[in-house]
C-alpha cells in the first residue's frame, strides 16, 4: 500500500515537472513571437534600404541625425550612428562592412533594431532603424505569467524538499490534515495555472494570425508601390507622346491624343492617391452623395459584367473619403457580379440611419464557406484571383472606423454589409468580435 509520504512526494515531483515544462513552453512562445518580429523587421529593412541609401547620400548622413517619417513605418525612427562609436562591437562592424544587415532585439522592452552601413560622399555611415512594440498589455501579461509559473515552481520545490526531509508517520492517508491541505492547495494552483495557460495560448494564436495578415498586406503594399512607380514612369512617356500628337493637323489624331492624355491624367491621379493611401493610411473627411457614388460604381460594372444589377436607395449625404469608399464598394459589387450566374441579379441597397451610412450588396452565387479566410490577403476561391479585393475593402472601412459584415443570404448567395459612422461620435471598433452588427442587417 502506498504511504501518504510517497504519494505526496510523487505529487510534488509531478507538479515540479509540469511547471518546468509549462515555463519552458511559455518562454519558447515568447521567443518565437520575438523571432517573428525580428524576421519581419529584417524583411522590411531590406525593402527600405535603397530609399534609405538615397536619403543618406542626399543629406550627407551626419552622425546623430534622426529621421521620423511615414515612409519608414512601422519603424519608429532612423538614426545616423557614428561609425567610430564604441557601442558597436567588432563582429557587428565586420558584418556591416561586408554589406550585411544586422538585427538586434531586446526582449525586455520589445525593441528591435536593424543596423546597416551606407557609403556616402563623406565616407561610410551606420544607420539604425528601431521598431518598438506598442503592445504594453502583452508585455505585462508575459511578465505576470512568468512570475506566476516561477512562484508555483518555487512552492512545489519547497514542498518536495520538506516532504523529502520529513519522517513517515503512523497516521493513515485519510487522517493527515497537513497532507490534505497541501494537496488541495497544489490542486487549486494547478487548476488556475491551466486556465491562464489556455488563455495565453488563445491570445498567442490570435496575435499570430493578426501578425501574419499584417505582414502579408505589408508585402503586398510594398510590391504594389514598386509596380505603381514603374507604371507611372511609363505613363509619363505616354503623356509626352500624346502632347506631340495633339499638334497633328489631323483632327482625328488630335482628338485621340486628347483622350489619351485625359486617361493618363486620370490614372496618374488614381496612382498618386493609392500610393498616398499605402504609405500614410490617411483618409479625407468630406461630405458627398452616396447615391452618386453607387451610380458610378454600378454603371461601370454593368458595362463589364452581363449580370443584372438593381439598386435601391435615395440621395443620401454622408461623410468620408469618397475615392477610397468608391474603391471599396466597387470591389464588393464586382465580387458579387463575378459570383452570380448571368441569369441572376445583384441587388445594391444603400442609405443611412441615425448614426451610420450603409451599402448592402446581395448576390445569388455559391456563397462564402469561411468568412475569416475570405478576409485574409492572398486567399481567393476564384481561379486567377489575387485575394486582395475583400482585404482592401476591410482596410478602407477600418480606416473609417466601420465594419464589413459577410453573411449567407436566405435562399443562397452572400450578403455583404459595408457600414461606416456618419460622425466621430458614432465610431465603432471595426470588425472586432464585440462590435454590434445586428443593426447592419436591419435596413
Amino acid at each position: 500500500m502506498r504511504t501518504p509520504r510517497v504519494t505526496l512526494l510523487l505529487a510534488a515531483a509531478l507538479l515540479v515537472a509540469a511547471e518546468l515544462m509549462s515555463l519552458a513552453l511559455l518562454l519558447q512562445g515568447i521567443g518565437e513571437h520575438q523571432a517573428q518580429r525580428t524576421a519581419a523587421a529584417f524583411d522590411r529593412a531590406t525593402l527600405l534600404m535603397p530609399r534609405i541609401a538615397d536619403w543618406v547620400r542626399a543629406r550627407g548622413g551626419l552622425p546623430g541625425e534622426v529621421l521620423i517619417a511615414p515612409w519608414i513605418e512601422p519603424f519608429d525612427k532612423l538614426i545616423i550612428e557614428d561609425p567610430r562609436s564604441g557601442d558597436i562591437d567588432r563582429p557587428t562592424r565586420t558584418r556591416l562592412e561586408a554589406g550585411e544587415l544586422v538585427v538586434a532585439s531586446r526582449l525586455a522592452d520589445r525593441v528591435v533594431s536593424v543596423f546597416a552601413m551606407v557609403r556616402s560622399d563623406l565616407g561610410p555611415v551606420i544607420i539604425r532603424l528601431t521598431e518598438t512594440s506598442n503592445d504594453a498589455s502583452r508585455l505585462a501579461t508575459d511578465q505576470m505569467l512568468i512570475a506566476q509559473h516561477a512562484f508555483i515552481l518555487l512552492a512545489a520545490l519547497t514542498g518536495l524538499f520538506l516532504v523529502a526531509l520529513g519522517r513517515e508517520t503512523p497516521q493513515d492517508e485519510g487522517s493527515s490534515p497537513a497532507l490534505r491541505a497541501y494537496e488541495e492547495a497544489m490542486s487549486r494552483l494547478r487548476l488556475r495555472d491551466d486556465e491562464r495557460l489556455a488563455a495565453f495560448d488563445r491570445e498567442k494564436l490570435r496575435l499570430t494570425a493578426v501578425l501574419r495578415d499584417r505582414e502579408a498586406m505589408a508585402r503586398a503594399g510594398e510590391l504594389t508601390a514598386g509596380i505603381v512607380h514603374e507604371v507611372r514612369n511609363s505613363l509619363g512617356a505616354i503623356a509626352t507622346h500624346a502632347k506631340f500628337a495633339e499638334k497633328s493637323p489631323d483632327d482625328r489624331i488630335r482628338t485621340a491624343a486628347l483622350a489619351v492624355a485625359d486617361e493618363v491624367r486620370t490614372l496618374q491621379s488614381v496612382m498618386n492617391r493609392f500610393l498616398d493611401f499605402i504609405r500614410t493610411e490617411k483618409v479625407q473627411d468630406d461630405e458627398f452623395d452616396l447615391s452618386r457614388l453607387v451610380e458610378r460604381v454600378v454603371a461601370r460594372e454593368r458595362t463589364n459584367h452581363p449580370t443584372r444589377i438593381d439598386t435601391d436607395g435615395v440621395p443620401t449625404p454622408v461623410r468620408g473619403d469618397e475615392d477610397l469608399l468608391e474603391r471599396a464598394i466597387e470591389n464588393v459589387v464586382r465580387n458579387a457580379c463575378q459570383a452570380s450566374p448571368q441569369e441572376d441579379r445583384v441587388t445594391v441597397r444603400f442609405g443611412a440611419d441615425d448614426t451610420h451610412a450603409f451599402v448592402i450588396v446581395e448576390d445569388k452565387g455559391q456563397g462564402i464557406e469561411d468568412v475569416s479566410k475570405a478576409l485574409r490577403p492572398f486567399e481567393s476561391a476564384r481561379a486567377g484571383g489575387l485575394g486582395l479585393g475583400l482585404p482592401l475593402v476591410l482596410k478602407i472601412l477600418a480606416l473609417h472606423q466601420g465594419t464589413l459584415d459577410l453573411a449567407p443570404r436566405p435562399g443562397g448567395g452572400t450578403q455583404a454589409v459595408c457600414r461606416w459612422p456618419k460622425g466621430a461620435s458614432a465610431a465603432t471598433s471595426g470588425n472586432a468580435p464585440e462590435a454590434d452588427t445586428t443593426a447592419t442587417r436591419s435596413p
